[in-house]
């Protein structure tokens, strides 16, 4: 059979039958033949930009081996040995195989690889400052554009949108620089990039390594001589070694839920988990089915704790408070339960806490704190820790901290003035988010952890606060500075029921299952 560009077209058309696909397959096999292949599938790239970025990387790797791929190949391998399918998935197979033949391209054509800068010499735009300090060649940097250069971020967080509209979040502290609107060089520190398929080939470099993207979500963290790359989501290719000493053949694909790290030195790269809580991926905050969950219960101040610049914000906005700053090398910021940020207390942060000045008042006898919590540093090292509170000396009515053994403790001060406390009776776990909830109905003192009921004690109405300030991760003196993380904070003048709490626990479940 006469294998020529006609038949080629005939191939990327769909229209060869299931005996022809065969002998395909087999003539693929010649590496010339796949090269020739890619060139021609070039001419119908069209199709991969049709395709939605989950789909290009599904069809280009179960192209490649005629099932789902579990395992990380490099792509040459795959298209090396593709698997067609019954003729009624022809169609389906071709387009992967077509994506899978660009991406191809975008490794081994001279022009992917020439990091071109645009005509005004401009890199990427500033989309978002968060109290970022950046400079450029040691002058502090403000303007929108981003030359080509090198830059620190000496604090604070940027999010930078690249070429093809590649997203990229910086954290503090890093040194890095763009190259190109298709290229950045980390030299130390975080980043996370969200590459649509109009960007496919974007590529970040490191010491130890390279990593070129096949449209995706993924992080890198360049740190003690050694870089970690994490992916979210699609493919990515890392090239291990410096950039003198890389070659093809050590070359790894990564897919979604994988992770390696390349140290320096190293001969191959090294398995490991994947961080899901590290990086910053967004600054946004979606509307999600929690939120929307918690604002039907009617809470009276409702904090999701978004990286924003302006402070502590609460919906409604009249109750948004300050962030506390002090001494640290990361910002007072990190990735939240769900997407977006959280409040991040200690630890290696600069972040203090949060204080609201006018919070709402609590004057019905009756009260709930739903809260997500995430602790960084062992619970033993981190007794007394504080969640949130009201309370200064003798004003103010509820608390949520660790005690002494490192378990949960709430407590309320009751109209009589007696201080009512229990304890959730296990020590709480290190990194893992917590979903904690704390009502008091005039009568029980409830506290729960992850929708279960742990601990009760009876008790009074509370007392009434009408403008007591409200500490998120620290107290008044500043003594008892949480650990860790804050987030999706809610007060209410009500006790929230069982079966209340039982279903934003669920709905909590679902989006982190939707959205990790």
């Amino acid at each position: 059979m006469l294998i020529d560009d006609e038949f080629i077209d005939r191939v990327l058309e769909g229209e060869a039958t299931g005996e022809e696909a065969a002998e395909f397959q087999a003539w693929l096999q010649v590496p010339a033949n796949l090269d020739r292949f890619a060139l021609r599938a070039e001419l119908h790239s069209d199709l991969r930009r049709s395709l939605r970025r989950r789909d290009i990387q599904k069809s280009a790797l179960e192209a490649s081996t005629g099932s789902p791929v579990t395992d990380s190949t490099s792509t040459r391998e795959q298209l090396s040995a593709p698997s067609f399918r019954p003729r009624q998935m022809l169609v389906l197979t071709v387009a992967g195989l077509v994506t899978a033949a660009c991406l191809l391209l975008t490794i081994i054509s001279p022009e992917g690889n020439s990091d071109p800068s645009s005509a005004d010499g401009s890199a990427a735009t500033v989309v978002s400052n968060v109290n970022g300090v950046l400079t450029k060649d040691g002058t502090q940097w403000s303007e929108a554009q981003i030359p080509v250069g090198d830059y620190e971020l000496q604090k604070g967080l940027v999010h930078l949108e690249f070429g093809g509209g590649v997203m990229v979040y910086v954290e503090a502290p890093a040194r890095f620089n763009a190259v190109s609107k298709e290229r950045i060089v980390l030299h130390s520190g975080r980043l996370s990039a969200r590459v649509p398929p109009e960007g496919i080939g974007f590529t970040v470099e490191t010491p130890e390594a390279e990593v070129v993207d096949f449209g995706t979500e993924f992080s890198v963290d360049v740190e003690g001589g050694a870089s970690e790359v994490h992916v979210f989501d699609g493919l990515v290719r890392v090239h291990p070694g410096a950039s003198n000493q890389r070659e093809a053949s050590r070359s790894v694909d990564l897919q979604a839920s994988q992770a390696v790290r390349i140290a320096n030195g190293a001969a191959e790269p090294e398995d490991i988990s994947i961080a899901t809580d590290r990086f910053i991926r967004n600054f946004d905050e979606p509307r999600l089915n929690y939120a929307r969950a918690v604002k039907r219960l009617s809470p009276l101040a409702y904090y999701r704790m978004p990286i924003r610049d302006r402070g502590l914000v609460s919906e409604p906005l009249e109750y948004s408070g300050v962030v506390l700053t002090g001494d640290g090398k990361r910002p007072p910021h990190a990735r939240g339960v769900f997407v977006g940020g959280s409040l991040r207390v200690g630890v290696d942060s600069i972040g203090r806490g949060g204080r609201v000045d006018s919070p709402p008042p609590l004057s019905t006898g009756r009260f709930s704190l739903v809260v997500f919590v995430y602790l960084e540093a062992p619970a033993e090292h981190a007794e007394h820790a504080m969640v949130a509170t009201n309370k200064n000396d003798e004003r103010g009515n509820f608390s949520l901290s660790l005690d002494e053994n490192g378990e949960l403790q709430a407590s309320i001060t009751s109209s009589n003035a007696v201080v009512t406390s229990v304890a959730s009776g296990s020590v709480l776990p290190q990194k893992t988010w917590r979903q904690v909830v704390v009502t008091a109905n005039g009568e029980q003192l409830h506290l729960y952890e992850d929708g279960r009921l742990v601990a009760s004690k009876p008790c009074a109405a509370m007392a009434a606060s009408d403008s007591d300030p409200v500490w998120f991760g620290t107290d008044a003196e500043a003594t008892q500075v949480w650990d860790g993380r804050i987030d999706e904070v809610a007060l209410f003048d009500r006790a929230l029921n069982e079966e209340e709490i039982a279903a934003l626990y669920r709905t909590a479940q679902e989006e982190i299952a939707r959205l990790r």
